[in-house]
């Protein structure tokens, strides 16, 4: 069940950090909840918050406004971690398409992040295997992943004769 483009559950958890997080700060609940919806998304209303990294955002913020601040890393890694998925969800399929290609979806993904610029001075196949940790994924920005996706889905949709 959905409340204003947030589940239940999201919407729950939420109202019970924000308790906590406006105690915490000496606030309102209700004035800590608007003021961190302005800061955080530079919206007004909770309606106007997405179930993903949207939801994320808030939280990570109101957990470290209640100094819970592994909770809060874990809401942050979130956004994160959906873009990797789908970062080596498209390699995977790229390199399954790819007649002759002998590495992985890392090796493949380590090619891109080298010729694009992500990635300097660093051994194509040290970084692949890098890749496959969790944690080397957090050497880079949201925005830079994002467009290591753009990338990939571009050449993804060409692959499949959509571009």
């Amino acid at each position: 069940m959905s409340f204003n483009g947030i589940s239940t559950a999201q919407r729950k958890a939420f109202f019970a950090t924000v308790r906590q997080a406006a105690r915490e700060q000496g606030e309102q609940a209700e004035e800590y909840r608007k003021r961190i919806l302005r800061e955080e998304l530079g919206v007004e209303s909770l309606s106007d918050v997405a179930r993903g990294g949207d939801f994320d955002a808030i939280m990570a913020r109101a957990l470290a406004d209640c100094g819970e601040h592994l909770k809060a890393l874990g809401y942050s890694m979130g956004s994160l971690s959906r873009i990797r998925h789908l970062i080596v969800e498209a390699a995977t399929q790229i390199v399954t398409a790819k007649d002759g290609w002998s590495g992985t979806a890392y090796d493949y993904m380590a090619g891109v992040m080298i010729q694009s610029g992500m990635v300097k001075d660093v051994p194509a196949r040290v970084l692949a295997e890098r890749l496959v940790s969790d944690s080397a994924w957090l050497d880079f920005t949201e925005p830079q992943l994002k467009r290591l996706l753009v990338m990939l889905n571009i050449h993804l949709s060409r692959i499949n004769g959509r571009g």
